[in-house]
């Protein structure tokens, strides 16, 4: 009886997917040839005035229409400035696959006369795996930083140092085109304000990957996709921009592709000034006695940074790419800062300057090979090499009260960092029917790092001495070895992808702090991540998605250091040697609704996380220690929201609201004071709900002229220990186009209403402690760009444009 049940479900399945029929076709403008997308196209049956489905255009003008049933509909193509384009289509058993081939769209010339168009991408994208938010339509972001770009992600928060957190969660992988690129917590900060915003083309923020993915960061990967146009000829643009913190930046591109090669080249400048501030209040209690600090720091910062990129793709034959590319910041810096403390009595304690000299490089090449047996089956081969150096130099000079009698001291430290990473990766896909898909790879990582300290004092500059116990030798060698598999497949409206990835991780630290015994540490272990992906296809455009994946984050850097750094004699920070990696569980239920001029997604989610790694502060008088422990497990739940909607010709929006709840346990930690008594913190643990909301409004307006408005709002949120204040801010841009587009004016202001600043309340058994900290404020940017370009002839072959998204390729049919 079993087997007879399962032999009716996989006829009934099998004749489901025979019957079901994809349309799909390309859209153009009738009288420039180019293409238009994030056009809507909708499909009509006879008896209803509603669409049974709706999907828009992607980057390339193509558009696709899954599991359509036998019958004749009604295709509606609709763009604001163009003709609506109506016509039948009909599907019988013998077009399993309708071909419109190339649509024509004619320009509506009544609505010119109303509105003078200017085409403008979708400020956000749904995929099946991911998010994609354009960063050239991003106004505001126009002559910043790639990390000012990213303040105006949804879901994504960037605090005051440069710190990026995705829905709420810290342990997030920030790639670049698809690959880590040497960016990890402890310099991704300096790398992103580096970066150019100009050279991001978009930004994908994918919550959940698969096991295709590298299963680093719990919270999930942001992958800014840098630019590389495909257009046959050359092409390329100019820009300057200043603002009003007297910084200035420059970049310039260009582009070339033919038949046999691709190539590109950008090139990018800036020199960057910002204000920082920072006030702290300390109430501490030691027997009977309380203490007071109140302590402020200013300081005020200088970067010059270079940006470099280029590559060349081969075309060797028709199936055959070989292609080598090179990316590369270099930058300087130097930094001023003054920090004060005073007592209960507002009576000054300590004085402390400091001056930072210092240069951060990282560069890499990638060569990588592409052969395409067929369309969809392809093998793809990569090996890639990064290098990152870090020098700092840095001088205090302090004055302390102790005892009555004012104090002079001085110390000087340098800094010397390096970190070199080799990525091997091979990647095997294959469309084995027009139902089910493979897919197999390998990815290999050896890493390596040494970050050096060396320090010496004396009562004066002209008087200074090696300081042994100040010192530091940090190595840290790593080996991850990789093989994933992914199996997907859709029948009828039902989709699915399951996939398994194996890992082998080795690793092995080497500190020599002489201020603190630190015993090297080797570990290794494998671990399994599975991942399933479910999608079911409802009627009216709406659709459920249902995906399981495991995560861990791996403790790195700073966080397994034991170096104490006494930069700040009253605030000490170490890291823990003998941290244990996070394991998460992560599930998101999804739900779409598309409509002709809106869409909806709302995505529930749970991460169940073990061994969370926090940072946990004690006091002991008169210092504030802060260190990495492995502490309890932590759950997360939330509910985002995203919408987009056309209101108007000229007007769309994007928001997005999240609401997360955050349980983590209570645990006790243990720790040895410099008596060597242990001693034993209790927390209790807290159950937090936050939320945080942001909305941005496009505009296309008369006379050449866009213009973009972006609110966001964080409320109250705890973390161990304590809780962060909320904050808003509202950011504003404006664009003028001149010379049929090829010329542009951005007149852009960031945080206009000042109040981008961080509040933190932190506390503990014996201390109370609250904190602002803010960096640079409300700024006024301009820049300008020219773009300049010949399109040749030479289309770039299809099979060369394999890639995630849709491509097509095929005859004009006007309408």
């Amino acid at each position: 009886m079993k087997k007879y049940l399962i032999s009716v479900v996989f006829v009934w399945m099998t004749i489901a997917a025979l019957s079901a029929a994809t349309i799909k076709g390309r859209l153009i403008d009738k009288d420039t040839k180019q293409v238009i997308d994030f056009a809507t196209v909708s499909l009509f049956d006879k008896s209803s005035k509603k669409p049974l489905k709706a999907v828009t255009t992607n980057d390339k003008g193509v558009f696709l229409i899954s599991d359509i049933k036998n019958g004749t509909y009604t295709l509606k193509v609709s763009f604001v400035g163009y003709k609506t384009l109506e016509f039948p289509v009909f599907v019988t058993e013998k077009t399993p696959v309708v071909d419109l081939k190339t649509l024509q769209l004619s320009t509506d010339t009544k609505t010119l006369k109303a509105v003078e168009v200017i085409g403008q991408k979708s400020q956000m994208r749904f995929e099946v795996d991911k998010k994609v938010f354009s960063v050239d339509q991003n106004i505001s972001a126009a002559g910043g930083s790639a990390s000012e770009a990213l303040q105006n992600i949804p879901s994504v928060d960037v605090d005051n140092e440069g710190n990026i957190s995705l829905r709420n969660n810290s342990n997030v992988e920030v790639w670049v085109n698809g690959k880590p690129s040497g960016l990890t917590a402890d310099n991704r900060a300096q790398i992103l304000e580096q970066m150019p915003a100009g050279s991001i083309e978009s930004i994908e923020v994918i919550t959940n990957p698969s096991s295709k993915y590298s299963p680093e960061g719990s919270a999930g990967i942001i992958n800014l996709v840098l630019k590389k146009d495909r257009q046959a000829g050359y092409y390329g643009s100019v820009s300057v921009g200043a603002n009003t913190f007297g910084g200035v930046n420059g970049s310039a591109n260009i582009n070339y592709n033919s038949s046999m090669i691709d190539a590109y080249a950008n090139a990018g400048i800036r020199y960057m000034r910002f204000n920082n501030s920072s006030d702290t209040y300390r109430e501490s209690w030691q027997g009977g006695d309380t203490t007071i600090l109140n302590q402020k720091n200013k300081g005020d910062m200088n970067r010059l940074g270079l940006f470099l990129r280029g590559g060349l793709t081969y075309h060797a034959t028709r199936r055959d790419d070989i292609g080598l590319s090179f990316m590369g910041m270099f930058g300087s810096g130097n930094s001023n800062t003054t920090l004060t403390s005073k007592d209960g009595q507002n009576a000054l304690t300590r004085e402390r300057w400091s001056q930072e000299d210092g240069t951060h490089n990282n560069w890499g090449f990638t060569l990588d090979y592409t052969h395409i047996f067929s369309k969809n089956h392809d093998l793809r081969l990569s090996a890639n090499y990064f290098q990152m150096d870090m020098d700092n130099k840095t001088d205090f000079t302090q004055n302390s009260l102790t005892r009555g009698t004012w104090l002079r001291s001085a110390q000087k430290q340098d800094g010397d960092n390096t970190h070199q990473r080799w990525e091997f990766q091979a990647d095997y896909s294959n469309q084995i029917s027009d139902r089910f898909k493979i897919e197999a790879g390998y990815k290999g990582n050896i890493n390596s790092r040494k970050d050096n300290v060396y320090t010496m004092e004396g009562p004066d500059m002209e008087h200074l001495k090696p300081q042994e116990s100040l010192n530091n030798d940090f190595t840290y060698k790593e080996n991850i070895q990789a093989l994933y598999g992914t199996f997907s497949g859709k029948v009828d409206n039902f989709s699915f992808q399951a996939g398994l990835r194996g890992e082998y991780m080795y690793y092995k630290t080497e500190s020599r702090p002489w201020n603190v015994q630190s015993p090297d540490r080797t570990r290794e272990y494998w671990h399994l991540y599975p991942s399933l992906f479910l999608s079911y296809s409802l009627p009216k455009g709406n659709e459920l998605q249902f995906n399981y994946t495991s995560r861990v984050n791996r403790p790195r850097g700073r966080q397994i250091n034991a170096f104490r750094n006494v930069t700040d004699s009253t605030s000490i920070s170490y890291g823990n040697p003998n941290l244990n990696p996070e394991f998460a569980h992560a599930i998101e239920l999804n739900y779409i609704k598309n409509w002709d001029a809106h869409t909806l997604s709302a995505s529930l989610y749970y991460r169940k996380t073990n061994d969370v790694i926090q940072q946990v502060r004690y006091f002991e008088e008169p210092v504030m220690y802060s260190t990495y422990e492995n502490v309890t497990k932590m759950q997360n739940a939330g509910l985002e929201l995203v919408a987009k909607n056309r209101l108007l010709k000229f007007l769309n929006l994007t928001t997005t609201v999240n609401m997360y709840y955050q349980k983590l346990n209570g645990f006790d930690y243990t720790y040895i004071d410099n008596a060597g008594i242990g001693s034993t913190m209790h927390y209790e643990g807290e159950n937090n709900f936050t939320w945080n909301a942001r909305m941005m409004a496009n505009l296309i307006l008369p006379k050449n002229f866009s213009a973009q408005i972006t609110g966001n709002y964080n409320a109250k949120q705890i973390v161990a220990q304590g809780e962060r204040r909320p904050n808003y801010s509202l950011d504003a841009g404006i664009r003028k186009s001149f010379f049929s587009r090829k010329f542009s004016v951005a007149l852009s202001g960031r945080d206009l209403l000042d109040s981008r600043a961080r509040k933190n309340i932190s506390w503990g058994d014996n201390f109370y402690q609250k904190s602002r900290s803010r960096w640079g404020g409300r700024s006024v940017s301009l820049t300008l760009t020219y773009m300049f370009g010949k399109n040749g002839n030479n289309k770039p072959k299809p099979e060369k444009r394999q890639d995630n998204n849709m491509d097509y390729d095929g005859d004009m049919m006007d309408f």
